[in-house]
């Protein structure tokens, strides 16, 4: 499919909608957007900026664009990686929602809230703690302040209740959407007008889900209606260390099946020196850990109570079925944590996934779901196949829903400015991609390179109906083209 670039007319055409100082095709302006490529490799700059405020905004473009045949990529808070970038040339109009940022309402009787994209954790989670501190915005764990729910919500990511709640994708209960013919529809029961965003499966087969891990390929998502949750000061964080994943995995399925946890995650003793070792060699040895009683693998359970009552029922309930896995054979230790790395683990929103650049300036997240009981096996073939190619085995997981499947992360640290490391990253990505989806596995957010082409190549009848959905919705073909293999 041909695109067009964006003309100096197109730009003043753009000007007239949004506003002269909301548009800009400056390669310093430009170059920046590029420089957010931190997980997604393969990435263009963007012909121009563009920042809308309003829904009436976005539409005006898109119908412009879709007019001109220009190619448009949307954008929450820029912090995807670089998913949320051009992938062709002419690269078009990259749609910069960073100004949409209003919490336009909060119910806490049916206990949702309404937010546009721009709407960022930090600020989202004061204002909770200021005005409804008995709720809590099911923002994103590990991400920065700066990261967005929309955009969380929108890539079916993972929030500080998903152990609890299932992936963000579950928590929506209805988008506002601009198509590029300039239509503006909404799902759920928000799709009859005057009602509310309280039930999901609104009027007949429901749109939500096509959105919904589409990488902005079938349309702008202008308000996200989400679920909030009661939120508790009653918090503790239980610590239990285990010689091998298999282990990890079968006695923390244990705990799960007690379904107490908002929030169950762990992995390897990698985590804990990645960002240090390139400093000091000797804290990249284990030995240096182990020492310090950081154990070769762990588990983290963090538990919200109802009251103190509550929360010791839960600490009694882990440590229980902890107990048990013992009693079965496995070897497992509670790993006591120093009151200040509970506080910087209980502080919402963390830093956590951020320091790992700082190994060499850049890490690549390549997240799959599976079977919990098989994220043994995962982690297993993840450190093998890392340390293979030359990477620091970094490896993290997390439970969601109370075990009913796992998200599994190997975090590849690398340096961006050698063509070894980024071809051997490479390498390592479709080697383990084939192996994977051998056994069934699922991407959590397929590159049009790699996951998304080995997955329809197998998917056909899925990625049929896919194409058919993308020619609805976007009949020119201008929304991010290129991800997911479509046009």
């Amino acid at each position: 499919m041909s695109y067009n670039r964006v003309t100096p007319e197109v730009i003043e055409e753009l000007k007239s909608i949004v506003g002269a100082e909301h548009v800009s095709d400056k390669p310093a302006v430009l170059a920046a957007y590029l420089s957010r490529s931190i997980m997604g490799i393969e990435a263009v700059k963007p012909d121009v900026v563009v920042r809308p405020k309003y829904v009436e905004e976005v539409r005006k473009v898109l119908m412009l664009a879709n007019e001109y045949r220009i190619p448009v990529t949307p954008m929450a808070g820029g912090l995807s990686g670089g998913f949320a970038l051009p992938l062709i040339k002419p690269a078009g109009i990259l749609l910069d929602l960073s100004r949409m940022n209003r919490i336009l309402k909060v119910d806490p009787d049916a206990r949702y809230m309404v937010v546009e994209p721009g709407v960022r954790n930090g600020p989202l989670w004061a204002y909770f703690r200021k005005n409804y501190p008995e709720y809590a915005p099911p923002i994103p764990d590990g991400a920065p302040p700066a990261a967005t729910v929309v955009g969380d919500a929108l890539e079916r990511g993972f929030t500080i209740v998903t152990n609890k709640a299932g992936p963000a994708a579950d928590l929506v209960l209805g988008l506002e959407v601009v198509l590029p013919t300039g239509e503006v529809v909404r799902t759920g029961s928000w799709a009859l007008p005057g009602a509310q965003p309280f039930y999901k499966w609104g009027l007949g087969p429901d749109f939500t889900g096509i959105f919904l891990g589409a990488q902005g390929t079938m349309g702008v998502v202008t308000k996200l209606a989400v679920k909030i949750f009661p939120h508790s000061e009653h918090k503790d964080i239980l610590a239990f260390g285990f010689e091998n994943p298999q282990d990890m995995i079968k006695a923390t399925m244990m705990v799960l099946k007690q379904e107490v946890g908002v929030m169950v995650q762990g992995g390897n003793w990698w985590l804990v020196p990645t960002r240090l070792a390139e400093e000091n060699p000797k804290l990249a040895d284990y030995q240096y850990w182990a020492k310090l009683g950081v154990p070769l693998w762990f588990m983290n359970f963090e538990l919200w109570g109802r009251d103190e009552e509550d929360l010791e029922y839960q600490r009694k309930v882990v440590r229980r079925e902890m107990e048990k896995a013992a009693q079965a054979g496995i070897k497992v230790r509670e790993w006591k944590l120093h009151p200040r790395q509970k506080k910087s683990r209980l502080k919402k929103p963390n830093k956590i996934a951020i320091p790992y650049a700082k190994w060499r300036g850049a890490f690549l997240f390549i997240t799959w779901y599976t079977p919990w009981m098989e994220a043994g096996d995962f982690a297993e073939i993840c450190v093998k196949k890392m340390e293979e190619y030359g990477f620091p085995p970094v490896f993290w997981v997390a439970s969601i829903e109370h075990g009913r499947e796992a998200i599994c992360m190997p975090i590849v640290c690398y340096d961006p400015t050698s063509p070894d490391e980024i071809e051997r990253l490479r390498e390592f990505n479709r080697d383990t991609t084939e192996m994977f989806i051998e056994r069934g596995w699922i991407n959590y957010r397929p590159d049009p390179y790699v996951h998304a082409p080995l997955m329809y190549s197998r998917a056909t009848a899925y990625y049929s109906m896919l194409k058919k959905l993308k020619k609805v919705f976007d009949p020119n073909g201008i929304m991010h083209p290129g991800r997911l293999c479509l046009p």
